[in-house]
């Protein structure tokens, strides 16, 4: 107990040597691309966290139907023929005795259990491109692109050739609205051979082919939906509103009132070209420029000039403020990659992740992967930089709303299972809270104990009764539950987790998984933070929750090492199908703070173990970040940088986007691999509780010269 209570000590923001020429770094990593790109290639993006928009080469969506996605833009595929969503009540599994229905997909209610899984999706809210001489501007006519990302002001150049003639589109967002503004010149706007294009895609019915879209939507069913200029149409604003199903909006359009455009749709446009508009000067111009407002609401667009402004200011108070890193005057020959990194992971979060009540998914606003919807157990991956880079602002934005919000359907789901209190769902959205149904969905449990994690950085960063009072709710309601799930073994006197279960590898056999190690450490952690937070309310605190975390089960360990759950004995260690990714058993001492229940001397024994046996090949996704952790906190400063720059195994690719890898079959992005490998840098600069010294996570050989500002412990 006494090591959580530690933690509540406030750990003051760490600043060394001075101030740091923000400026200077940060434009050193901008992007430039001189090559088209395909399909497989991520695009760059503008946005603001709750809002992004995707480009090709031309700085728009012309050639490539990247997606415009934003929070609010949700849709739900037609109803199952095969039963109603109603039968559907979940799949029961002996559990202690008693039949409890999981999150399961139903055999006998195969559409119906996929029509859960898939909706609601998030939708594109429409393709902006360009048209040139009456079609669709194709890669084939384009030539000697150029293509660049500033990413200090947040804008991108795009400059190409078409028939020998030079294009240049400038392409930013709005850090206050769902708001992409363009600005084009050529010659070729002057001969009205090169217009813009806007079209809109109707989302496919999200069977198991769609559960990750690239391009979210398909242009080949134009009968399903509608579209419509709504009048009047101004000097300066025009608007279209389109209707798909229950989920309508408009798409408003601004333009410089001295340089008017015209908004047009061919007559009697049928088939593919029933969704399609076109944007072209009033008069002779070889400029264009026009803001597009994507919203539920009619609305007048801030104009292009405003976006441009407020755009460029927003970045740059964006990177002026908050932590820093840098290792520009590092010797080291692999820090000029990892600053990069470091860059371009910040601005993809901000694009990506900034969102307001709600976490991002696990490919942020680039593509649809899992049909848009986030996962619950990924919270912390995604958000907890933001508290430990003093950008609380962008954490507060999410928690503890997204729990508050998920609430009424976590207190139901629970007490339909049996249990008290709030269980939290796994893959799910905001709208309607559900769990999708899945085969590890219905049976993970370290998504549980994440809100009082959470919590604790909230309060690191502001420890007053306000923050107490804020989080109490979902505390109260977590702790409830997880006193609950409990289970009293009378054979061991112990209280047991599972099964059935899964761990945070996935890899386990659930119905024989019992006292998974990190799991049960994770339990214990968070029952105790709940007390120490009643305790500092002054509010009662419930004998269960005491009786619990002071009796659960121990870690499991076998031959004086951690084991992954009991009921393993040492030969585990020679087992593939869980030494692939032992990853669970570097959380005990890695992103998980000191607890009562886990040896720091075992916990050691057991990561040199890991460090043995976990091949590099193996690891995946935001396994990097937690060893990087884990090694910083035993001491290991070497192996800490090792993983952070096994550049050949963890890879970023030209813009800065985390690869997952592995065989999880994703596209890029992968938000939890950028968003987990600054808090990692974060815990390897600034430290975290009880931590010495100066960047105590890199090694003191020379090479390395860490400078930071604005940043805070971790926990």
């Amino acid at each position: 107990m006494g090591l959580v209570v530690a933690v509540w000590l406030l750990v003051l923001p760490s600043l060394v040597l001075g101030r740091i020429d923000r400026e200077w770094v940060v434009s050193k990593y901008n992007v430039v691309r001189t090559s088209l790109i395909d399909n497989e290639t991520t695009p760059l993006q503008v946005g603001n966290g709750n809002f992004a928009f995707g480009v090709d080469n031309t700085g728009m969506q012309s050639f490539l139907p990247f997606n415009t996605l934003s929070s609010w833009a949700w849709h739900n595929d037609s109803l199952p023929t095969n039963g109603e969503l109603t039968d559907y009540t979940g799949v029961p599994m002996l559990t202690h005795g008693r039949n409890v229905s999981y999150d399961i997909p139903d055999p006998d209610l195969p559409e119906v259990s996929q029509w859960l899984i898939g909706n609601p999706n998030r939708i594109n809210l429409g393709r902006i491109g360009l048209r040139y001489k009456g079609s669709t501007l194709a890669a084939s006519e384009i030539t000697e692109p150029r293509q660049e990302l500033d990413v200090w002001n947040g804008v991108i150049t795009s400059t190409f050739k078409v028939a020998g003639e030079q294009v240049k589109v400038v392409t930013q967002g709005d850090f206050e609205s769902d708001a992409v503004a363009f600005q084009i010149e050529s010659d070729l706007v002057l001969s009205g051979e090169l217009l813009v294009e806007l079209d809109f895609p109707y989302p496919p019915i999200h069977s198991t082919t769609y559960k990750y879209e690239v391009f979210v939507g398909v242009y080949d069913f134009p009968e399903n939906h509608t579209t419509a200029i709504v009048p009047p149409v101004h000097k300066d604003t025009a608007h279209i509103y389109h209707k798909l199903q229950e989920t309508n909006y408009f798409v408003n359009l601004r333009w410089p009132s001295s340089s008017p455009l015209t908004l047009s749709q061919p007559k009697n446009a049928t088939g593919l070209a029933t969704h399609r508009y076109t944007l072209s000067p009033h008069r002779r111009t070889s400029e264009v420029s026009f803001t597009a407002l994507f919203s539920p609401d009619k609305q007048t667009p801030a104009s292009p000039s405003t976006i441009h402004r407020r755009n460029i200011h927003g970045w740059n108070e964006y990177w002026n403020n908050g932590g820093f890193v840098d290792l520009t005057s590092s010797s080291n020959p692999a820090a000029g990659e990892l600053q990069r990194r470091i860059i371009l992971s910040q601005y993809h979060v901000r694009v990506n992740s900034a969102a307001t009540g709600q976490s991002p998914q696990e490919s942020g606003l680039m593509n649809n992967g899992w049909y848009g919807k986030f996962h619950m157990e990924m919270v912390v991956w995604h958000n907890a930089h933001w508290a430990t880079w003093g950008r609380q602002e962008f954490f507060d934005d999410i928690f503890p709303g997204v729990y508050e919000t998920l609430l009424p359907s976590s207190l139901e789901r629970a007490t339909k299972m049996g249990w008290e209190g709030a269980r939290w769902p796994k893959m799910t959205e905001v709208t309607t809270g559900t769990s999708s149904p899945g085969g590890i969905n219905g049976l993970l449990l370290w998504q549980q104990p994440h809100p009082m994690y959470l919590a604790m950085l909230a309060y690191q960063a502001s420890p007053t009764n306000e923050t107490l009072h804020r989080w109490d709710r979902v505390i109260t309601a977590t702790a409830d539950y997880m006193a609950s799930y409990a289970w009293k073994n009378e054979s061991s006197g112990y209280y047991d987790l599972g099964p059935p279960s899964y761990g945070v590898t996935e890899n386990t056999p659930p119905e024989e998984t019992t006292n998974l190690a990190y799991e049960i450490a994770y339990w214990r952690y968070a029952l105790d933070v709940a007390i120490t937070w009643k305790a500092k309310l002054d509010h009662h605190i419930p004998t269960k929750w005491k009786t619990v975390a002071e009796n659960l089960a121990p870690p499991p360990q076998a031959g004086g090492l951690y084991a992954v759950y009991e009921g393993l004995n040492e030969s585990w260690w020679s087992d593939r199908s869980l030494t692939d990714d032992p990853r669970s058993l570097i959380m005990l001492q890695g992103i998980l703070p000191d607890t009562a229940v886990v040896d720091p001397v075992v916990a050691k024994k057991t990561a040199d173990k890991v460090w043995e046996v976990w091949a590099d090949e193996d690891i995946r996704g935001w396994g990097r970040p937690v060893l990087a952790i884990n090694s910083a906190r035993i001491g290991e400063r070497e192996r800490a940088v090792y993983h952070l720059t096994a550049y050949e195994f963890w890879r970023f690719d030209d813009a800065g986007f985390a690869i997952r890898g592995g065989d999880g079959g994703t596209p890029p992005p992968f938000m939890p691999g950028n968003a987990g490998f600054l808090y990692a840098v974060a815990y390897m600069a600034a430290g975290w509780a009880g931590s010495e010294g100066r960047a105590p996570g890199f090694p003191q050989d020379g090479s390395w010269d860490v400078k930071h500002e604005g940043l805070l412990k971790a926990l």
